[in-house]
């Protein structure tokens, strides 16, 4: 991969040792990282930023032990939130998490953080698990990857797609224009995979973890199951009511089938505020995390439902990208308090 200019710049700030002076001040006592898929090498998908390679990852958990940050479980996380004689400039942490619960976390991931010791947590949706239709960005995934030319109908217009930039371009339109929207458009998508011909069941079954793979990740020493709603569904978008079920049945479908307690829970699109958090608690819930980007502090013992998390996009897989984003540079233009705060990321 070739240095861009956003490269360049991540590479002069982590080299040139700014972040980690930055770090000093707004790194906190640690950070969450999100992540989604993993490939067994740099993948050429045209979703790229849902990847990461298995070779990145061990590359980077490398990079953290060599720096001597420790990579924690999310239980362990909160337990050190919760302690006020914690010192952030000699504990800093690493929390890894994965959100949706696809099958490749399995295959392709677990080996990867077994080597480290390393701890995560997989935030997992139901319908990805029950192979049902609704996760519109894999059907979307699907009809690009099969299709020289897309017809959106819902948005006038008609992609090109040959090539594979032609295809990540499409992608990333589209995505970008259901993002605007979640709600209203991501149902509009349907009629577009049933007139090219696209099975959304297939394409939920072929990524998502089994039943009996999630069982298997569950009793896995390192593993932490959390929840990420029904049908991924952004909560803000739905009535108190329905918001609750997708909370509620979740959880329940997880803890029926993983038998043990879920307490940790991913907000969709990483949409979530008092509201929203109010109804994680109430349905059981001990954490929650946004894609809010920013580091954890102390303050946060009393918003433990609102917590700030790194987004790990695959276009930047880059160790510079990651450090710096861990030692709070970006977020550094957005600091609330000199500390954390940010706007909304997306999922």
């Amino acid at each position: 991969m070739g240095f861009t200019r956003t490269r360049l710049a991540w590479e002069l700030l982590y080299r040139s040792g700014f972040s980690w002076a930055v770090g000093r001040r707004h790194a906190g006592l640690g950070a969450i990282f999100m992540f989604h898929r993993v490939a067994p090498d740099a993948p050429a998908r045209v979703d790229a930023d849902l990847y990461v390679s298995a070779r990145f990852l061990g590359t980077w958990l490398g990079s953290l032990r060599r720096a001597g940050v420790q990579v924690i479980s999310l239980d362990d996380a909160v337990r050190r939130i919760l302690d006020p004689g914690v010192d952030p400039s000699r504990r800093r942490f690493v929390v890894i998490t994965f959100d949706d619960g696809y099958a490749d976390n399995l295959e392709h991931a677990v080996p990867v953080l077994e080597r480290f010791g390393a701890p995560f947590t997989v935030y997992v949706t139901t319908r990805l698990v029950e192979g049902l239709e609704g996760l519109w960005w894999l059907g979307l995934e699907r009809l690009v990857r099969r299709r020289d030319a897309v017809d959106v109908a819902p948005m006038g217009k008609r992609f090109a797609a040959s090539s594979r930039a032609e295809k990540a371009e499409a992608y990333r339109e589209v995505s970008r224009w259901v993002g605007a929207d979640v709600g209203r458009r991501a149902p509009l998508l349907g009629e577009v995979f049933e007139r090219h011909g696209v099975s959304m069941s297939a394409a939920t079954s072929e990524a998502g973890l089994s039943r009996e793979q999630l069982r298997a990740l569950a009793r896995h020493p390192l593993a932490t199951v959390g929840g990420h709603t029904t049908g991924h569904l952004d909560l803000t978008s739905l009535g108190e009511p329905d918001a609750y079920r997708e909370l509620a049945g979740n959880k329940a479908f997880l803890e029926g089938l993983c038998g043990r307690p879920v307490e940790h829970f991913a907000y969709p699109y990483g949409a979530g505020g008092a509201r929203e958090a109010a109804l994680a608690g109430r349905v059981g819930f001990r954490t929650a995390v946004t894609s809010r980007a920013g580091g954890l502090f102390p303050e946060h013992r009393s918003r433990l439902l609102l917590l700030p998390r790194y987004a790990a996009p695959g276009s930047r897989t880059w160790l510079s990208f990651m450090h710096a984003r861990r030692h709070g540079v970006r977020r550094l233009r957005f600091a609330r308090w000199g500390r954390d705060g940010g706007p909304a990321g997306r999922p």
